[in-house]
């Protein structure tokens, strides 16, 4: 997790000048090794010796430092545009409130993310240990999959900041526009597979019966809200491109008050099932990306349809 700092900033950095590239081959390369060191780690694979929950840990810190280093190495070597300065590593309090103004909801948007995962974890419980190793292999594969639509949002993040800087707000609305039809696209195609034969990827990690059915149908039925998510990573992306991150912050609220109410419910039924919780799940991120649409529009009403043809006072100055 310390790591992850360290090349969460770079990668920012980088994605700041719209240099997006090398951070997100660094992120799949990261999340591949993970994907290959866990079961070695895990069960003992080949020479890997098992250990357990350990490996899992294990594994995924050396995944992030062969990152680390990746980005690192390319900084030092490679980048021209983008280094380090030691002469300005002084604190700028300045720079410190804008970016507490925009990572603070952002990092509440990932806490809200926590919380529903726990509370996916404590709705499935009762059935048993597979169902747990099914989720967790589905989700694990799940954020796979979703690799390259975050890398879209990635590029729709900067590109949007630079033209709204720059006072294009014709630009701003083509990028959101793209954005969201990439990702559909991408998402659509995803959906077909998942729909086909989502238990030969559950299959890569384990010959558990029980586990591959729960893994194969959690992805068969969640990803029928891929569509949705990817509208919403989008989203995101322009809400950070805009300087404003509590309206995805909202839309996270909204989306863990729509789940958790009625999937808590539904546990206290006698038919509960376990795939009453992926439908609860599919509802819920249909409304945030429902609601991140919305929120996205009324941004750009507030912030680019009051000023459309103007450059903002800073850019003119500038200029």
């Amino acid at each position: 997790m310390a790591l992850q700092f360290a090349m969460m900033a770079m990668a920012s950095s980088l994605r700041a000048t719209g240099i997006v590239k090398p951070a997100m081959i660094v992120q799949v390369l990261t999340v591949v090794l993970n994907t290959i060191l866990a079961p070695i780690l895990i069960a003992g694979w080949g020479p890997g010796p098992a250990l357990g929950v350990l490996g899992a840990g294990l594994a995924s810190t050396i995944s992030i430092t062969v990152g680390v280093g990746l980005l690192t190495l390319y900084f030092f070597k490679l980048e021209k545009y983008v280094s380090f300065s030691p002469a300005l590593w002084r604190p700028r309090f300045d720079i410190w409130r804008k970016m507490m103004d925009i990572g603070l909801p952002a990092g509440g948007e990932m806490l809200l993310l926590f919380v529903y995962f726990s509370a996916v974890y404590w709705l499935i419980q009762d059935f048993g240990a597979p169902a747990q190793a099914g989720f967790s292999i589905g989700g694990r594969i799940m954020q796979s999959i979703f690799m390259p639509t975050m890398a879209i949002a990635f590029a729709v993040g900067p590109i949007i900041g630079q033209n709204f800087g720059a006072g294009k707000t014709d630009r701003v609305r083509e990028t959101f526009n793209s954005g969201i039809i990439l990702s559909s696209v991408v998402m659509f195609v995803t959906t077909v597979i998942m729909q086909w034969r989502p238990e030969v990827l559950v299959m890569f990690f384990t010959e558990d019966a029980e586990v591959i059915e729960v893994g194969a149908v959690f992805l068969q039925l969640i990803s029928l809200n891929f569509v949705a998510q990817g509208i919403v990573f989008t989203c995101s992306g322009v809400f950070q491109g805009l300087g404003n991150t509590r309206p995805a912050l909202l839309s996270s609220g909204v989306r863990v008050l729509i789940f958790v109410p009625i999937a808590v419910y539904l546990r206290y039924q006698p038919d509960f099932s376990i795939n009453m919780v992926w439908y609860v799940s599919i509802l819920s991120v249909t409304a945030q990306a429902i609601v991140s649409f919305l929120l996205v529009r009324r941004e750009f009403i507030h912030k680019l349809d009051t000023s459309e043809g103007e450059l903002p006072v800073e850019t003119e100055q500038t200029l």
